[in-house]
């Protein structure tokens, strides 16, 4: 599943709100604070959405004009901590979203994620 976080976080509890159960979930935003992705990050994870996923990358999650105060986790820091224990491989700062380059990603597409090496690869 791609979503841009805050879109996607919107469809929770509706009838819209795909099953993540075996899938790799990529995420991306812009313009988007790190205390605000580790709010709703942190709403996915209570909320249990995360718990059986095969894997999460995320996008660069860059950030347009001042989002951040001195003192204020790094987006990659916000990354790690919230989705670094989910025990399934994890993928950040890939080309995709709203910055150049931007690769495009398939909506149903069989991919790999390999954490060690931060790619994700589509399969055949």
């Amino acid at each position: 599943m791609v979503t841009n976080l805050t879109v996607g976080t919107h469809l929770i509890g509706t009838p819209w709100m795909p099953h993540l159960e075996g899938v790799i979930v990529i995420f991306e935003d812009v313009g988007e604070a790190p205390y605000r992705v580790d709010r709703i990050l942190t709403q996915w994870r209570n909320a249990g959405l995360l718990d059986n996923v095969a894997g999460v990358a995320c996008s660069r999650f860059s950030l347009m004009g001042k989002n951040t105060l001195p003192g204020d986790l790094s987006m990659g820091e916000i990354l790690e901590n919230r989705l670094g224990g989910l025990g399934v491989p994890l993928v950040v700062n890939l080309p995709i979203g709203h910055d150049l380059p931007n690769q495009a990603l398939p909506l149903v597409q069989q991919a790999r994620l390999d954490g060690r090496r931060g790619r994700l690869s589509l399969l055949p």
